[in-house]
């Protein structure tokens, strides 16, 4: 009676042995159901992503180049500030005294010119005096001298030498005064730095001065940018810097904006590439792009970060697949092909390429169905079917 029932204990055993292999074999002979995509003609519009940092087109930053003390602060931050407007003064007492003791200078020089040139002015007209009395003139021009040839002896004559230097004195008096002359300008000018002026309309962002203080010279006392028009400065990697041109249109986006966006154009493409530390520490070149908002968001404010989007290409009627249609091996991008029912291994070349699609210039044609998403289980030759439900390009 045991044995018996070890008997059919074993048959079940075997039956369920075949009945397994027959279900696995049965399954790997049948086709693998994947998910496809057909190739398809469209438009195609290419994309460049990367952040950037607002910054004001125009701004002013108030510095001085050697320290001095501050006398009167006339804005505070956030003040709406217009052209020509004071903004900071620093004490003038020294540039005052030195404006003053200019002024005396020049008028010093001055009385030493006319000094000098009244000297010439005589002895040239007693030269001209000499002269007519000892030719035998009976009139002298507007002197009023008259006199017989007796007179000659009562008019001493003037020496060439005292001539000479009679104006050596008034070319150095008049040397002298336009040099301080000069020196009165400089001292004016000195005077005149002194009280900062807004130099462009906009809103004052920092005030880094006090009243009765030494004035910073490592930053700037008052910083004003005009917010009514802003650009955005971002660093691109050379992959897509090489995409990039002047003029593409750039849509502009930040969490302050919500789901509304800002419209941009680039103005500016660095003319060289800057190597920048990364994460990891290596060195990744980029490149500086500058994009021009058309308006500025009142939102958007000068040190925000957006995100772009760079319209670098536009294709229509291009053959293209689903991005998840491709893979790689080494530097050849492949797909798999259902020709027949089975998988073809087959290289491509591709062109554009956005976040679902990519543009394919060989190897392709229109209505090709490749698969989405290959396993490494699949191979060349596999006997395969399309997924019910699979999406199309």
């Amino acid at each position: 009676m045991q044995r018996r029932l070890w008997w059919r204990i074993g048959i079940l055993l075997i039956l369920a042995l075949a009945l397994g292999v027959w279900w696995t074999w049965g399954r790997a002979q049948g086709p693998l159901k994947v998910k496809v995509g057909v190739v398809a003609s469209i438009t195609m519009q290419e994309d460049v992503y990367a952040t950037g940092s607002v910054v004001p087109v125009s701004r002013q930053e108030v510095r001085v180049l050697n320290p001095g003390r501050v006398a009167k602060i006339s804005v505070k931050v956030g003040d709406v500030v217009k052209a020509g407007q004071i903004l900071v003064t620093l004490d003038t007492t020294l540039e005052e005294a030195q404006v003053a003791q200019a002024k005396a200078n020049v008028e010093a020089a001055q009385t030493n010119v006319k000094a000098a040139q009244s000297n010439l002015d005589e002895l040239e007209k007693a030269q001209t005096v000499s002269a007519a009395v000892s030719s035998g003139a009976d009139n002298v021009n507007s002197s009023g001298y008259t006199g017989g040839q007796n007179s000659a002896s009562m008019v001493e004559p003037v020496s060439p030498s005292a001539l000479v230097q009679a104006k050596g004195a008034l070319a150095q008096s008049q040397a002298a005064l336009k040099q301080t002359q000069e020196t009165l300008k400089v001292a004016q000018v000195q005077a005149g730095q002194a009280v900062y002026k807004a130099t462009i309309a906009g809103t004052v962002l920092e005030v880094n001065a006090q009243e009765g203080n030494l004035a910073p010279v490592q930053q700037p006392l008052i910083l004003v940018a005009d917010l009514t028009q802003m650009n955005v400065e971002a660093q691109l990697n050379e992959v897509d810097a090489g995409k990039v041109q002047l003029g593409q249109q750039v849509t502009v986006t930040s969490k302050v904006l919500g789901n509304a966006s800002a419209q941009g154009t680039i103005v500016e493409i660095a003319p060289e590439a800057v190597s920048q530390s990364n994460v990891q520490g290596n060195a990744s070149p980029t490149v500086e792009v500058k994009i021009s908002l058309d308006q500025a968001p009142s939102g958007l404010k000068p040190g925000f970060n957006v995100t772009l989007q760079i319209r670098v290409a536009t294709k229509a009627g291009v053959l293209a697949v689903p991005q998840e249609a491709l893979f790689q091996e080494g530097s050849q991008n492949y797909v798999y092909q259902i020709v027949g029912g089975r998988l073809r291994k087959t290289e491509v070349k591709v062109g554009i390429g956005n976040d679902t699609h990519q543009e394919i210039t060989f190897g392709l044609k229109a209505g090709d169905v490749v698969v989405l998403n290959p396993s490494n289980q699949l191979v060349q030759g596999l006997p395969v079917t399309p997924d019910t439900g699979s999406g199309g390009a």
